[in-house]
């Protein structure tokens, strides 16, 4: 969790990207300096442990080149954060240009 916070700023909101339903997504920095995604969940969301443990193991399996992969995930207390890997805006579309101009 240490690392996250590190690599996040605290969840800073100059490194936010991104808000959802279930909560908010930031942009991180590794010590080794891989950018990723951290979603940390919303303690108002309705979404209890064993929700969040299925969500994972779905994410996990449904592991697929063209979807953003889980690097990992943290539960300790109430909280509850996915790691992704960081996909800067624009990647997916450049590839969906690419892949339909052929």
């Amino acid at each position: 969790m240490v690392t996250l916070v590190g690599a996040t700023k605290n969840f800073s909101d100059t490194n936010k990207i991104g808000q959802g339903g279930f909560g908010s997504v930031c942009k991180g920095r590794l010590s080794t300096g891989k950018d990723i995604a951290v979603k940390r969940l919303s303690r108002d969301s309705k979404q209890g442990l064993k929700e969040f443990k299925n969500e994972v193991i779905l994410i996990a399996k449904l592991q697929h080149r063209n979807l953003v992969r889980l690097l990992g995930c943290c539960i300790l207390g109430e909280e509850r954060i996915l790691v992704y890997k960081y996909m800067p805006n624009g990647i997916l579309i450049g590839f969906l240009h690419f892949w339909f101009a052929q």
